[in-house]
């Protein structure tokens, strides 16, 4: 029907000339698909329309009318904002008397007044044993002053604090007593997730919306909560069992991921602690921390070391050996070639040292880009090291710098263990007999 209609209005519209009629026809066809119960043509004499009784209002019962909407409105934004402090509503759904709505709004100010207070004081807990948090407006400059420096490695540097993403790491930096100074949250549930390890005092927190969450993160999906910890010292943290005698030396470390794979590795190997040597990226970057999956607080990591520095921080009875994929020895050098200290160490297989006839030994491992440094052989010729090599199928030329430092770390860690324990065994026996 309706396209009957249109048809007949376009018909009737190329015969008639633009006036007042062509006018009323036009908005009769904006509402002809709607497909109406009668259509009325300027033409039809005979139809004929009922009067429907119109009622006037007057000004003042217009003024009413708003007057009463805007005061449910403000009831309405009374009941939301007590319920979201926790206040206890008995009419919902229905307009509040004078008195109930100031009752109410004393009580809300009573607990926002509280509320302040213990925020100001930097307690954790208010007497119910809630988490006290204070929600922040969007773009409200504390937020963006505190992450824009956190974000840059000169001002993590001058400030001492730190960022992590998510709330295992938040958790990993508790559980190692690391001293927590802010946590900016989305969601009220992940707060339940801290409870049981967040100290009493000391630490604010802060509620923004999930969007603004977003924008700060360095991950496409953020896990919505961030800790804002004071920077750990070397030699503040301590290990939660006893480490092996082992430590690295990263040398040229300057991916990320790879740095944040070795905190790892060394962390689950048992590493007694780790060297970064100078050129390597900063240990506090955020992708790097959130690689290393929390071994920042559980091991000591010293970093921008010199390497005039380097021979202070080892031990005095070490083995020094290199990760190196170059098999490259003296003897197989023409003698147009100079030799320098790399090709005057020996080469052997990873598997072919006996690691636990040694008191100490330090690893140094290279980057995948710039390779082993002219300094890390300098100093592991004058200790008299080793260069270690990781056999491969034919055709691969080396492995992931994680992938080699778990190799040759893991074979180091499965010696010692198999010493102890045969030495644990001859004692038992002894004492047995």
């Amino acid at each position: 029907m309706a396209r009957n209609i249109n048809k007949l209005f376009s018909q009737f519209l190329v015969r008639q000339p633009p006036g007042p009629v062509y006018g009323s026809l036009r908005l009769y066809s904006r509402w002809s698909h709607r497909s109406p119960a009668k259509v009325l043509l300027p033409f039809d004499e005979k139809s004929s329309l009922k009067k429907e009784k119109i009622i006037n209002l007057s000004s003042s019962i217009q003024n009413k009318t708003q007057a009463k909407a805007g005061n449910k409105q403000n009831v309405k934004y009374e009941i939301e904002e007590v319920a979201e402090h926790g206040i206890e509503e008995e009419q919902t759904g229905s307009s509040l008397s004078p008195e109930k709505t100031k009752q109410i709004k004393q009580k809300r100010d009573e607990k926002l007044k509280k509320r302040n207070f213990h925020h100001s004081q930097q307690k954790v807990f208010d007497e119910n044993g809630e988490i006290i948090y204070e929600k922040l407006k969007e773009n409200d400059g504390r937020l963006s002053t505190l992450l824009v420096k956190l974000k840059s490695k000169k001002e993590r540097l001058r400030s001492g604090h730190t960022l992590v993403e998510g709330w295992r790491l938040i958790i990993d930096g508790l559980e190692a007593k690391c001293t927590l100074k802010y946590v900016i949250f989305s969601r009220s549930e992940d707060l339940n997730k801290l409870k049981p390890f967040l100290p009493k005092a000391g630490v604010l927190f802060y509620k923004i919306s999930y969007k603004e969450m977003q924008l700060w993160s360095d991950l496409e999906t953020s896990p919505g909560i961030f800790g804002v910890f004071e920077t750990p010292k070397a030699d503040n943290v301590k290990s939660w069992s006893r480490p092996l005698p082992l430590q690295f030396i990263c040398d040229n470390i300057r991916v990320p991921g790879n740095l944040g794979a070795i905190l790892r590795v060394a962390v689950g190997a048992g590493c007694e602690k780790v060297l970064l040597s100078k050129g390597c990226v900063d240990v506090w970057d955020p992708k790097v921390i959130r690689s290393a999956a929390g071994a920042h607080f559980r091991l000591p990591v010293y970093h921008s070391i010199d390497w005039s520095e380097m021979p202070n921080h080892l031990e005095q009875d070490t083995s020094i050996f290199i990760a190196d994929s170059n098999t490259t020895t003296g003897d197989d050098m023409d003698e147009t070639n100079d030799i320098d200290e790399r090709n005057q160490m020996p080469v052997l297989p990873y598997y072919g040292v006996e690691f636990s006839s040694l008191k100490h030994t330090t690893l140094i491992i290279g980057g995948e880009t710039e390779g082993i440094s002219q300094d890390s052989y300098k100093l592991a010729s004058s200790k008299n090291g080793v260069r270690l090599n990781i056999p491969l199928q034919r055709g691969v030329d080396s492995l992931n710098t994680g992938m080699a430092t778990a190799v040759i770390a893991f074979e180091i860690r499965k010696q010692l263990i198999k010493m102890w324990t045969q030495e644990k065994l001859a004692r038992q026996m002894i004492q047995t007999t």
